[in-house]
């Protein structure tokens, strides 16, 4: 899936392909009258012409105009692109002495773009099927490994002794931090069963998330700074939960905890930033990484078109994660 996904890499080896059996093809033809780097010299031109016209026909016209079912601007925009391609492939064709006549220029033109496009929406329908099925196994597999984490003894435990300590200080909050703590479970309880949640409910839930662990350490300091229409757009669900739970993990080891956090939201774009305090790498206590593996692992079979960056320096951590292609709300 991953080469599959890549452009570049996909083009070649059909290109590879194509050339191949064209090119014995068009050797046997020939019947040895010419060798193959003679054929070769012969067909390289014309197959090249032509993949790049389909090419850009499918990117151009196809994906931005005919797939969003714009018709009013495809046809007309098709209909003088083929003429121009008709053209140009007679005119070459009488370069080579290979020219018949304009029909069958023109029916020849038109058939291999209809197999060009007809081929360009099997690769969609294919990529996309294994796409959402990628993204469904992923999803299925974050949904459990969220529902072990809340089913965990030691996360109930450490939240249970938690409150027992803050209990026996200051009982008056404890019906409070018991009700944050539901919250927190019922919200990703929920979320994980979605595909996308709205980005404004991620936030809200930071923001609790945060409250909830503020009360263990007084010395926590959190700075958080949003901008854009929050409400517009959505993300995969609990999509910044490894970024953040991390920031607190590494920061509540430090003498002085703070986390910095800002996100913004322009023109279907999303930056999001987190920097915490940490120990140096010789004393920090690391974790298995498997919260970061994942996260990276989910934004590669989703659909949406990312950054993700990771600094380190002596007494700071901080991550960088970019996210373009949005879905909205509706």
């Amino acid at each position: 899936m991953k080469w599959y996904a890549n452009y570049w890499i996909r083009n070649i080896i059909t290109i590879a392909f194509l050339i191949s059996v064209f090119g014995y093809a068009h050797y046997v033809s020939k019947e040895g009258d010419k060798t193959i780097g003679a054929v070769l010299i012969d067909l390289l031109p014309t197959f090249f012409v032509l993949y790049f016209v389909i090419s850009l026909h499918n990117v151009f016209l196809v994906k931005r105009y005919l797939i969003n079912k714009r018709y009013e601007a495809y046809f007309p925009m098709a209909l003088l692109f083929w003429s121009i391609v008709i053209i140009i492939c007679g005119k070459m064709a009488q370069w080579y002495n290979e020219f018949v006549s304009w029909p069958i220029e023109t029916f020849n033109v038109l058939f291999i773009g209809f197999l060009g496009t007809g081929t360009y929406f099997i690769h969609l329908w294919a990529f996309n099927d294994i796409t959402v099925r990628e993204k469904r196994l992923i999803n299925t597999v974050a949904e459990l490994d969220f529902l072990k984490m809340q089913l965990n003894p030691h996360f109930l435990l450490n939240a249970l002794n938690n409150l027992y300590g803050e209990a026996l200080t200051a009982p008056e909050e404890t019906p409070e931090r018991i009700l944050q703590l539901s919250l927190l479970l019922r919200y990703q309880l929920e979320a994980t069963k979605k595909e996308f949640v709205g980005l404004l409910q991620e936030i809200e839930f930071i923001k609790e998330y945060f409250n909830y662990y503020k009360f263990r350490s007084n010395k926590l300091v959190v700075d958080i700074v949003y901008e854009g229409d929050l409400e517009a757009y959505q993300v995969p669900p609990l999509l910044f939960f490894s970024l953040v739970e991390n920031a607190i993990k590494f920061s509540l080891q430090t003498d002085a905890p703070y986390i910095h956090l800002r996100g913004t939201v322009s023109d279907n774009h999303l930056y999001f930033e987190i920097g915490n305090s940490c120990l140096p790498d010789e004393l920090i206590q690391h974790g298995t990484g498997l919260g970061l593996i994942n996260l990276e692992r989910r934004l590669e079979v989703s659909s949406l078109k990312y950054r993700f960056t990771k600094e380190k320096s002596k007494n700071k951590y901080k991550t960088q994660l970019e996210l373009w292609n949005l879905p909205t709300n509706v």
